[in-house]
């Protein structure tokens, strides 16, 4: 009888010249977010002889910080997590500026899907930076440099010391040179917007309950000025208008704009 011809066994991959040094794919299924694959501390390396798949060469995601061998390098599996887990940041991404509506004003692509106007004159200079989106509270075109952070309305207008930039439309982002102005911090805080919070749509009125009419009220020098009380919200908004102007003049935000 004849035996049965013995299989042959697959040679182990070994490295030749052939063999890339630099390719570290990832795996075919991205694991889950909070996994090694997606930890700041894992990097792919060369491929090699895999610990975990000693009879396989292949790239390997080594960590160095691994709560199991704290200090030493070692190799862990892309899907496996850890307690030292710290997700990558990602890259920021700016979108492909927008046509211009006119010759007079350009685009600036922020990160977060936003963008900062400018005049034409500016873009030049200002295009040779990176921005992104700063949000303190509202949101402003800024840079980094040398752990600072620059802003672009300020960058454009050069406020003396002590000075501040006021947007006249509300808009952080319209950095236009006809839409800023210098300006002391009592008057930037003459253009606040009404706040989405109280009874009124209108600045600077409020509603009495206990007498059930409308009082206007304003603020000058950090001290309230009572303005009146109303029969109507919009006869309370007119009365704040009035003081405003005589108070702020061109930096005063009006409810009734239109009506100077």
């Amino acid at each position: 009888m004849m035996s049965k011809p013995a299989k042959k066994k697959s040679p182990e991959r070994v490295q030749t010249k052939d063999t890339p040094t630099d390719a570290c794919p990832a795996p075919p299924s991205e694991p889950p977010k909070r996994t090694c694959f997606h930890c700041v501390f894992a990097h792919w390396v060369q491929p090699g002889v895999s610990a975990l798949f000693p009879n396989g060469w292949m790239s390997r995601l080594m960590c160095v910080n691994c709560d199991r061998s704290p200090g030493e390098m070692c190799e862990v599996w892309p899907a496996s997590t850890c307690t030292n887990f710290r997700a990558r940041r990602k890259p920021p991404v700016r979108l492909e500026e927008p046509a211009p509506p006119s010759d007079e004003i350009r685009y600036i692509a922020l990160t977060q899907g936003k963008f900062a106007i400018v005049d034409a004159a500016d873009y030049e200079w200002l295009s040779q930076y990176k921005w992104h989106l700063v949000a303190p509270g509202k949101l402003y075109a800024g840079r980094k440099e040398g752990g600072k952070t620059i802003y672009m309305h300020r960058e454009i207008m050069q406020p003396p010391p002590g000075m501040m930039v006021d947007h006249i439309d509300g808009n952080g982002l319209h950095n236009r040179r006809a839409n800023m102005r210098n300006c002391t911090n009592q008057q930037n805080m003459q253009n606040i917007h009404k706040r989405r919070s109280g009874a009124s749509i209108y600045k600077g009125v409020y509603y009495d309950k206990r007498r059930h009419t409308w009082y206007a009220r304003i603020c000058h020098n950090g001290k309230n000025i009572n303005l009146g009380t109303f029969p109507t919200e919009i006869e309370a908004a007119r009365a704040y208008d009035r003081a405003a102007r005589q108070l702020f003049g061109e930096f005063a935000h009006l409810n009734f704009p239109e009506e100077v």
